[in-house]
């Protein structure tokens, strides 16, 4: 499953919670924006591709120093194509070793980016003595946007009419069964790209306090035995209504271990600190063992990461959304 950056995770918690500056509104409209660019790219891929090419999403390269970013890997017979998912709208032209559109000439080279990747990629497998080749893709994914190319690329460019032919393509060639290649991917895979922004104490006193909607975002939460219920209509188990408010605390103060006098702050004086209490020392490991100063510790990911390895006793609290309040 596709992930978000941890820095438009971070960029939405404080939109949610407060404002953003103007410098962080453009970040959080570019980072949706290619968030939304690279689902659309997925979706066309479930619906051109077979079943059974292999792929990986979303990966972050650590090469021995060398990092690279990657929207999509596909593995095609022997070539690797290593896919840059731009979703950008309007009109532009490349000549000249140049990106530009009507209004301005970009500053990074994209192609150069890719080159740089390609490189990283092809080293990687040589090392590893795996005879593959090594292409680049960059997909223009929106089709209010067009790209015209006036210079002699290696590259494979797409406009977003022509991405849906290019995955028809690989449909009859026969895959192969071995996966070395993403073993390989993924030993030197980094998980978590680091958060770049921080909250400063005097800002994160000025955040919304509470447990909000996941749905619809509302603070306006009715809080019963098992549960929390939303006048939307959506209803959230309780635990995991005060899980995911933890972690989002700890996303939005990553660079700090979980402190949970502050946590109980972030709540805010309509929930139980009791219950704040009890959760973390149900679910979060204590820093100091057996010093008891209310810290733990902080992983920096919002609840569907830091979580995602406990499905099995989540679902379990999920279970208590249909008992009876009588219990």
């Amino acid at each position: 499953m596709r992930k978000k950056s941890l820095d438009l995770y971070w960029l939405e918690a404080m939109k949610q919670r407060g404002h953003l500056s103007d410098e962080e509104q453009r970040s959080y409209q570019r980072l949706r924006k290619g968030f939304e660019g690279e689902l659309t790219f997925d979706q066309l891929c479930h619906q051109f591709l077979e079943n059974e090419t292999d792929y990986l999403d979303d990966v972050t390269l650590d090469y021995y120093g060398d990092v690279s970013q990657m929207d999509k890997i596909i593995k095609n017979k022997n070539i690797i194509y290593l896919v840059d998912i731009k979703n950008y709208q309007g009109n532009y032209v490349y000549e000249n070793n140049a990106l530009r559109s009507e209004k301005r000439i970009f500053t990074n080279d994209i192609f150069e980016q890719a080159r740089r990747s390609r490189r990283i990629f092809t080293r990687l497998f040589a090392d590893y003595h795996l005879p593959l080749e090594i292409k680049n893709v960059i997909a223009f994914i929106n089709g209010q946007g067009r790209i015209t190319i006036n210079d002699e690329l290696p590259e494979i460019v797409l406009n977003y009419e022509e991405i849906p032919m290019w995955l028809m393509s690989m449909r009859d060639h026969e895959q192969g069964q071995n996966n070395d290649w993403q073993k390989l991917v993924q030993k030197y895979q980094i998980q978590f790209y680091k958060n770049s922004r921080f909250c400063t104490k005097e800002r994160f006193k000025q955040l919304k306090k509470g447990i909000h909607c996941e749905k619809c975002g509302s603070f306006s939460l009715k809080t019963k035995r098992y549960t929390i219920q939303c006048l939307c209509g959506h209803t959230e188990v309780k635990k995991i209504g005060y899980l995911r408010t933890i972690c989002e605390y700890g996303l939005i103060m990553h660079h700090l271990p979980l402190k949970r006098s502050e946590i109980i702050q972030f709540f805010g004086k309509k929930y139980s600190a009791d219950y704040i209490k009890n959760t973390l020392i149900n679910y979060f490991i204590p820093l100091n063992m057996g010093i008891k100063d209310g810290r733990y510790q902080n992983y920096g990911r919002p609840f569907d990461y830091w979580f995602e390895n406990e499905d099995i006793n989540l679902d379990k609290l999920v279970k208590r959304k249909n008992w009876q309040t009588r219990f």
